[in-house]
C-alpha cells in the first residue's frame, strides 16, 4: 500500500497547481500546470529511489518497474478524480480570458478536456519514464539480476515468462 500512498501525494502535488491554474482563470497561467507534472515525477522519482535499497526489489528490476508503475497509476487516476471534481464544483460555469477560440463558450469543456488530458497524459508519461530509467540506472549490478516469476513452470525445468 505504500506505491498508494506515494501516488496520492504526487497527485496532491500535482493539485496544488492546478488548483492555482483553476483560480486564475486564464489561459496563460497553463504553465503552473507544467509545473505541477514536474512535482509529481519528482514524488514518484523519490519513491523509485526508495525502492533501490528494498531487500526484494533491489534484486528484480522488472518488480521495481512494476511496483513504479502501480504509484505512477494510482498518482494518475487519483489527479484525474482531483481535475474532474475541481472542474466540477469551483467552476462549473466558467470560462477564460485570452484563451483559443475551441475552449470559449458558456461551458468550459474545452479547457477542462485540456486540463484532463494534461493530468493523465503527461502525469503518467513522466512517471512511466520515471520508473523504468530508476529501476534500470538505479541498480548497482545488473548482471546479477534475478528473474521474475511472471509465467508458469513448466515441467521441472526452467521458469518461462510466457
Amino acid at each position: 500500500m505504500q506505491y498508494l500512498m506515494f501516488g496520492l501525494l504526487a497527485a496532491v502535488a500535482y493539485c496544488v497547481f492546478l488548483l492555482m491554474h483553476l483560480g486564475r482563470g486564464d489561459y496563460e497561467s497553463s504553465y503552473l500546470l507544467y509545473i505541477g507534472n514536474t512535482l509529481f515525477g519528482a514524488v514518484i522519482l523519490i519513491y523509485n529511489l526508495t525502492l533501490i535499497n528494498k531487500p526484494y526489489v533491489k534484486d528484480r528490476t522488472v518488480s521495481m518497474t512494476m511496483i513504479g508503475h502501480l504509484a505512477t497509476l494510482a498518482g494518475t487516476i487519483i489527479s484525474v478524480l482531483m481535475v474532474v471534481i475541481a472542474g466540477l464544483v469551483i467552476y462549473p460555469g466558467a470560462t477564460l480570458d485570452n484563451a483559443p477560440a475551441n475552449t470559449q463558450g458558456d461551458r468550459p469543456a474545452g479547457w477542462m478536456m485540456m486540463v484532463g488530458m494534461n493530468a493523465f497524459l503527461i502525469n503518467f508519461a513522466v512517471g512511466s519514464f520515471l520508473s523504468i530509467m530508476t529501476s534500470y540506472a538505479g541498480k548497482k549490478n545488473q548482471t546479477k539480476d534475478k528473474p521474475a516469476h511472471l509465467g508458469t513452470e513448466v515441467s521441472n525445468g526452467p521458469v518461462t515468462n510466457d
